[in-house]
Formats: structure tokens, C-alpha cells, sequence
């Protein structure tokens, strides 16, 4: 029953439109202040893509000087020329919508007047969060990506003692540097242009313990001349670093282990009762196992990503689908895995769920890479109830945009294994 809807309803928009201007506007203040990945995009709004779907974004190429000398007769000239380059976007559709009943204690955000916390603080993290992952995705397009610093030649390939090493930094700034790329502009006025490095913790600590990474200058020693970027923590090699645990990709290397669902599964099932002595999770009434097709090599501890079966068999970024979990307890007899959390999402039979090498990335940009196309802005959905008791409450967000690969000189991508101690 979740898509059906009884035609006949009647509703009308639950927000005047002064109020959806306000809370829109909010919604992009959480973007600006909590985002990490969108800030370093593009941004180019035609609102009139709205009706057709499809935007174009287009550059003008700098002109190439003719710097041979003239003479005195020389009185025409040919003049530069001018010439262009431009990508489509085909925009989509993406929201999502929290559900509650009256009585759910969330709804008190609203009956206490607080609906500004309601969309700065859950509807708005949500929308981050998507965003985020969305302009994550575009970044990780790139068409020459660099595996395990040039020495393997795909994700697959990679293995787990291809670690970063702190080479690769220098090599990236000096290459986006020989390609005239601009860098990006810092966050205080006057400021000059830098390469910036957005990759996973996992990375920075092994940037740290690397001999070479005497270099390495933590942001709190020049936090006091420069402002930081959002989750800046350091600088070496004259690149700003920022952290972000969106950029490791779990399980989405070479596969060690790897099964399907021999069952579909639904949202809240899968969790044990009690997790690690302290932990109560899920509901009572929860099936508290997932069953898979053979549970031979899954050992307790082990953590899995739950992935579609029609991508394929690779753990892929852009399966929204997927879910990582880890291993509390097997029951081999019957082929049960008992996992940490409930699964959120429900997953088909024959899905696969897989154990393999965590994939971190470093993205390093030299300028705006990615193209963050608006038909429509991010804007709070909060419809009239229609059920037939009129208790159940939805709130949610809307946009109508894409994010989509448009310079890839601009940045380079390296992806890596991580250290695991």
C-alpha cells in the first residue's frame, strides 16, 4: 500500500507560499553549513528546465594568443577566436518523507511550534545527506581514475596493502598545477587559491603515520590566518585535507566473500536483540535474522553490504539500495546471519551480500569539476493527511536537479585500500 493513493482525495498545499520561501531558504542554510561535497560544485539554476527536464551548461574556452610580431602593413587582423564547450543534464526527481503517527513523540517538533527544528534538523540532515552522496557519485565519474597510485589498473585490482602514501598528494598538486588548473578559492577574503583533498579518516591517519608526513601541519596551528573549510583538519604538501567518511566505499573492492539472500527481507529486520552487552535494538516484534544462500566463509565480526542483484556483482556508490552491516552472530545449520542494526531498506531475494576490500577515496580538486544543475531548489513537502483516521503526519523534501561530471581535468581521483589496525 505504500505508493497507493485513493483517487478522489482532495488537498490543497499545507504551506502558503511565503512560509515554503522561508523554510526553502533554510533548507539551503543546512546545505551551506553542513555539506561537504556540494560546496565545491558548480552551481547553474534555470528554472525553466522545469518544464523541459534538461538543462545545457556551457564554458567559453579562454582565447589562444597569436604572439607572432606584425608589421607596420599589418592594419587588418584576424582576430582570437572564440569557441565553447557544454554538457547536458538530464535533471531528476529526488525527495525523500519522514512518517509518523499523532502520537509519535517526533510530531511534538511541531505541536510545540518548533517547525523550523523539524526541517533544519531532520528533513534538512536528510537532504544533506543525499546531496551530498549525489555530488560524492559525480565526483567519483571521473574517467581516469588513479588505483593504488597508478600501479593497479581497476577498483578490483586493488589490494589491502595498497595504501595511500603520501607521494600521491604531491604528484596530484603537481599535476593539476601543470594543467594551469586555478585551485580553489578559499573561505576568507584576500585569500589565495589552493588545492583542496577530500578523503575518508582512514587516509588522513595513514598520511600521519607515514615517515614522510613530517610536512603535515594540523589545522588548529593555522586555523588563526585562514578560515577552514567545512571538516578541514589539516595541510600537507600545500594541500588542505578535509575529512569525510562518505568517501570510504565498504566492501567495494575485490570480493573475499560473497553470497545472495535466499529470502527477501524487510525494514527492521535483521538485528539481534542485544549488540555487544549493551545495546537493545529493533522491535520486539522484528525478525531478528537474515537468511542467505550459504554462510561459509562469513565469520562474526565481519562486515557485509547488502547490494542489488541487478547492478551485478561489484558493490557500486551508486546503488542506492545498499546497506553495510556487521556480524553478531551465525547460525550455520540454517544459513542465518544476525546483524549489529535492523536493515532500513528492504532487499529482494537474491540479493547479493558481499564481504571484501573498503575502497577510500581521495578526491583532489583544483576547481569546480562537477556541475550542480537546479530546475528546482530543494523545498519542504509537508501535504494535508489522507488517511482515514487523519493521523498520520509526512514531512519530507523535494528537488528536481542533478549533479553530473563536467571538467574532469579539474580534479584528480585516487582510490586506495585503507590500513586496518
Amino acid at each position: 500500500m505504500a505508493n497507493e493513493y485513493v483517487s478522489g482525495a482532495m488537498f490543497s498545499d499545507s504551506l502558503p507560499q511565503w512560509q515554503r520561501t522561508y523554510y526553502e531558504a533554510l533548507l539551503l542554510e543546512t546545505l551551506r553549513t553542513k555539506s561537504i561535497m556540494v560546496p565545491f560544485c558548480a552551481v547553474k539554476e534555470d528554472f525553466s528546465a522545469k518544464d523541459t527536464g534538461r538543462m545545457t551548461y556551457t564554458e567559453v574556452f579562454d582565447t589562444d594568443p597569436n604572439y607572432n610580431p606584425l608589421g607596420e602593413q599589418d592594419i587588418w587582423m584576424r582576430g582570437a577566436h572564440l569557441d565553447s564547450r557544454s554538457v547536458t543534464l538530464d535533471l531528476e526527481i529526488h525527495g525523500d518523507t519522514l512518517k509518523f503517527s499523532d502520537y509519535s513523540e517526533i510530531v511534538q517538533y511541531v505541536n510545540r511550534g518548533n517547525l523550523r527544528g523539524l526541517v533544519r534538523d531532520k528533513i534538512g540532515q536528510n537532504e544533506v545527506d543525499t546531496l551530498d552522496i549525489l555530488a560524492r557519485n559525480a565526483f567519483l565519474s571521473h574517467p581516469n581514475k588513479v588505483y593504488a597510485g597508478g600501479t593497479r589498473a581497476s577498483r578490483a585490482a586493488i589490494v589491502g596493502t595498497d595504501i595511500f602514501d603520501v607521494d600521491f598528494a604531491e604528484l596530484a598538486r603537481t599535476h593539476l598545477e601543470e594543467g594551469d588548473i586555478p585551485g580553489i578559492a578559499m573561505t576568507g577574503d584576500g585569500d589565495s587559491q589552493t588545492i583542496v583533498c577530500i578523503t575518508t579518516p582512514r587516509v588522513l591517519h595513514d598520511i600521519r603515520a607515514n615517515l614522510a608526513a613530517g610536512k603535515w601541519v594540523e589545522a588548529q596551528q593555522y586555523v588563526g590566518t585562514n578560515r577552514l573549510f567545512t571538516s578541514e583538519v589539516g595541510m600537507w604538501g600545500g594541500v588542505r585535507f578535509i575529512k569525510s567518511n562518505r568517501l570510504v566505499l565498504p566492501n567495494a573492492g575485490a570480493a573475499a566473500h560473497q553470497t545472495t539472500l535466499s529470502a527477501a527481507t524487510v525494514p527492521g529486520q535483521g538485528a539481534a536483540a542485544t549488540v555487544d552487552t549493551v545495546y537493545s535494538v529493533g522491535q520486539s516484534t522484528s525478525t531478528r535474522y537474515i537468511t542467505v544462500a550459504d554462510e561459509t566463509g562469513f565469520v562474526v565480526g565481519m562486515n557485509i553490504t547488502i547490494h542489488d542483484q541487478a547492478l551485478g556483482t561489484a558493490v557500486l556508490e551508486s546503488d542506492g539500495t545498499q546497506e553495510t552491516r556487521r556480524i553478531v552472530s551465525i547460525d550455520a545449520a540454517t544459513n542465518k546471519l544476525v546483524l549489529n542494526k535492523p536493515l532500513l531498506k528492504p532487499h529482494a531475494s537474491g540479493d547479493y551480500v558481499t564481504n571484501g576490500i573498503n575502497i577510500h577515496s581521495a578526491i583532489f580538486i583544483g576547481g569546480p569539476a562537477v556541475v550542480y544543475g537546479v530546475g528546482e531548489r530543494p523545498t519542504p513537502v509537508l501535504p494535508p493527511k489522507i488517511d482515514d483516521l487523519q493521523m498520520i503526519n509526512r514531512y519530507g523534501w523535494r528537488g528536481f536537479f542533478k549533479f553530473q561530471m563536467f571538467r574532469p581535468e579539474y580534479i584528480e581521483v585516487h582510490e586506495v585500500a585503507g590500513s586496518t589496525d
